[in-house]
């Protein structure tokens, strides 16, 4: 296991090598010929190419630097808490007097390099966890991509299944509808009109006080609601 081990590290070494001169060969691609700059670009992403196979095909040692790497991630994070902390704390003890200036910059200074330094190696190490985790991955079966739809996009309306046959009648329906509609207005009896023939016959039933103009019975002499004489009011009138 330390054999494949060490072949991992050359691997990473190589790599990191290939990749240098790679950005290189970039930064001087202005400055050369399109034949020379393809032709030397080519035979280092080969190289590459050759040394991203090598470690894809020793997955059990890579997915030991994925534990090592992951757990070096949980390292640093966890001393970048314990030093944001102590940043916390200084600052708040030269706030109350326990640090001159002069000292509170010469602590400060030195917990924001480090800090500076987890960073840079917080991220050294995610990029290798990703980079390792793809040789796994693509060992993996992936998901089949979802293929896209044959069918026209429908706009968004919010309305139910119901809702949406009901929005959707032919216009030989609406105008039956409307028609239909129409008819039953017709139909209907005339409120107001009732209304004022009952009141008419209720008139006709009964005798008006001319006092409250409460209708009272055709054979009543006083008002039944305010007591005032009707049939003699009526009478001299």
């Amino acid at each position: 296991m330390e054999d494949k081990m060490s072949l991992l590290k050359r691997l990473q070494a190589q790599r990191s090598d290939v990749l240098s001169k790679l950005n290189r060969i970039e930064n001087k691609k202005s400055s050369v010929s399109a034949e020379v700059y393809d032709k030397v670009r080519k035979e280092y992403a080969d190289k590459l190419k050759a040394i991203d196979e090598q470690l894809g095909s020793h997955i059990d040692v890579v997915t030991e630097e994925i534990q090592r790497l992951k757990e070096q991630e949980s390292e640093i994070s966890r001393r970048m808490k314990e030093t944001k902390f102590k940043m916390e704390e200084v600052e708040l003890r030269y706030s109350i007097g326990e640090y001159d200036e002069s000292a509170f910059k010469k602590v400060k200074a030195e917990d924001d390099a480090r800090m500076k330094q987890f960073d840079e190696e917080l991220k050294r190490t995610r990029d290798s966890i990703q980079y390792y985790s793809s040789f796994i991955e693509g060992k993996e079966p992936q998901a089949a991509a979802p293929q896209p739809s044959t069918e026209p996009a429908k706009e968004e309306t919010g309305l139910t299944i119901d809702e949406h046959i009901l929005e959707e009648k032919l216009p030989e329906e609406e105008v039956a509808l409307e028609e239909l509609l129409s008819e039953e207005e017709a139909l209907k009896p005339d409120v107001a009109a009732e209304g004022e023939q009952g009141q008419k016959v209720e008139q006709e039933k009964g005798v008006a006080c001319p006092k409250c103009n409460h209708i009272n019975t055709a054979d009543s002499w006083y008002c039944e609601k305010c007591g005032a004489e009707i049939l003699g009011a009526s009478g001299s009138s």
